[in-house]
């Protein structure tokens, strides 16, 4: 399923090359091939329609596997459903989930299929929300062998991305990896590659181009299913071959064995490594922090020890003497992170951009803007020193003019929560006056509560050093609570962007977290990860 041309979106060429590249994948040998009259395909609908009845009907005929793929604009509606859309579409949330396919619809398609495994794939904006409860592809009474794979491009609230016009053949970045993994094989696996093997290589290929890391959700022994033939050639090279070689078994082992093999994996990786071999010293600095453990695991990396820092530190340090563009961009994230020296971070990063490696540029960008204003180097939230950052009296006059200007008397509240009655009771002229002004103001964006809070959660998080600047440093509470106080105000949306630049200049740049520490917590506020822009 895929839709490009829309009519409250732009319309959007790559959504229309991705969707032709996946159908001709699935119909390719290297995937079986399907056959094509067990192929239901939703090409770029107008409307809704009968989409959903169709949808149900195709699961009922299949037994062996239910697949679905669905590229386009992913939205939500007002109880935070991802809805995938057609060509009409409304993004203000009272129509969302009536004029597109809410994912619940797609569970249901699910559930209702007697297939053994179920495959959902989803390359859209708010992927991940697909992952809540009503998203669970499993049906009530489970077949002995059944599972389910859900494998989505974006986390929650978070943008997926294709590529621009200019770029020939231009695609959604997701589907592209994909697709290439699959017809590129990959060397050193196993003759059949299962959705694991390709997720994990697919997840490198975009978190080292600089693009979001996608996520997957598994249950009982879908991730053990064969999606596809390897073209790569499979075979067992000699450690003592040729460096690459070596490579390509150790990451074989890491994509297909278990993490008890883990000290074997990072042996393999030592032979290339001591060789010469640029992405085996990467690979080890990731064994070392612990990552490549954790992502065999389905986990998060946990604390790392001073031993274990400085093995990683010398092995990215090799990677990059030895010309790599990605070891500089570890170095960096280790002495931003881990060590807290800003110089040594912002040097590492300015060598893996020169190199040519985008990540590392925009994390420089958002470096040098801390740098610059005296924040603390390391992004995370509630990290080390973070007893030593006060609320200083420059923060406090900061947030005393943004509130002046917001012309607040209470405290503010987020569009599309109710009012609190005024000590004089419900209905007071005040309160009806406030509750006129925020319609008005909900006007700008159609009246989409959802809408508006995402756009100016985009536009204030740009004024205030975006992804890796200062807007990065807040926690996500701190976040809601300063896009709550920014929404106070009813910035209209001709003049968004000037009023977001006004309000960091009120707070006082270098100032943002002590801002935030000062604003009152919210019921129902906004939380400051949702962005919807595709």
């Amino acid at each position: 399923m895929g839709t490009w041309d829309y009519r409250d979106f732009d319309r959007v060429l790559a959504v229309q090359r991705s969707f032709d590249r996946m159908r001709s994948l699935l119909l390719d040998p290297v995937c079986g091939p399907w056959p094509e009259e067990s192929l239901v395909t939703f090409e770029n609908l107008a409307t809704l329609g009968t989409a959903h009845v169709k949808l149900i009907e195709a699961f009922l005929d299949a037994k062996d596997v239910a697949f679905f793929y669905y590229v386009g604009h992913g939205i939500y509606d007002h109880r935070e459903r991802l809805c995938l859309t057609v060509g009409d579409s409304r993004i203000d949330a009272p129509f969302t989930a009536a004029t597109s396919l809410p994912f619940e619809a797609v569970r249901d398609a699910f559930r209702s299929s007697d297939a053994t495994v179920k495959i959902a794939v989803l390359d859209c904006c708010s992927a991940g929300l697909a992952t809540e409860e009503y998203g669970r592809l499993s049906a009530t009474r489970v077949p002995p062998v059944a599972g389910a794979y859900l494998l989505m491009s974006s986390s929650a609230y978070e943008a997926s991305w294709h590529q621009l016009e200019e770029v020939a053949d231009a695609q959604t970045y997701f589907t592209r990896a994909l697709v290439d993994t699959v017809r590129e094989g990959i060397p050193g696996a196993p003759a059949g590659l299962t959705l694991d093997h390709l997720f994990r290589v697919v997840a490198d290929r975009l978190v080292e181009d600089g693009r979001p890391e996608p996520g997957r959700r598994i249950a009982d022994h879908a991730a053990g299913w064969v999606f596809a033939r390897n073209n790569a050639p499979v075979g067992q090279p000699d450690p003592g071959a040729d460096p690459a070689d070596v490579y390509r078994e150790a990451y074989r082992r890491e994509t297909e064995e278990g993490v008890e093999q883990l000290p074997v994996i990072a042996a393999t990786y030592r032979a290339a490594a001591e060789a010469g071999h640029a992405p085996s010293m990467n690979r080890l600095g990731q064994i070392d922090e612990g990552r490549v453990q954790a992502r065999m695991q389905g986990s998060e990396p946990g604390p790392i020890d001073g031993a274990a820092l400085l093995s990683a530190t010398q092995w990215y340090t090799r990677a990059s003497e030895a010309g790599d563009p990605v070891g500089p961009l570890h170095l960096g994230q280790l002495y931003e992170e881990q060590y807290g020296d800003g110089e040594q971070a912002l040097y590492w990063n300015g060598l893996a951009a020169r190199r040519g490696n985008s990540a590392a540029r925009e994390q420089m960008t958002g470096l040098e803007q801390r740098l610059r204003l005296g924040i603390d180097v390391s992004r995370r939230p509630g990290g080390r020193d973070d007893a030593d950052r006060t609320a200083g009296a420059a923060t406090a006059r900061g947030s005393e003019r943004v509130r002046e200007r917001a012309g607040e008397t209470e405290a503010p509240r987020a569009p599309g929560t109710a009012q609190k009655p005024a000590a004089g009771g419900r209905g007071t002229v005040a309160g009806i006056a406030q509750e006129v002004l925020h319609q008005r103001w909900l006007a700008d964006w159609d009246g989409s509560a959802p809408l508006a809070t995402a756009d100016c959660l985009d536009v204030l998080a740009d004024a205030c050093g975006g992804a890796f600047g200062e807007w990065s440093t807040l926690g996500e509470a701190e976040g809601a609570r300063v896009l709550a106080d920014f929404l106070a105000q009813l910035p209209r949306r001709s003049e968004l962007a000037r009023t977001a630049r006004r309000y960091y200049e009120a707070v006082g740049p270098g100032n943002l977290r002590a801002h935030a520490a000062r604003l009152p917590d919210r019921a129902g506020q906004p939380q400051p990860n949702h962005r919807t822009r595709e």
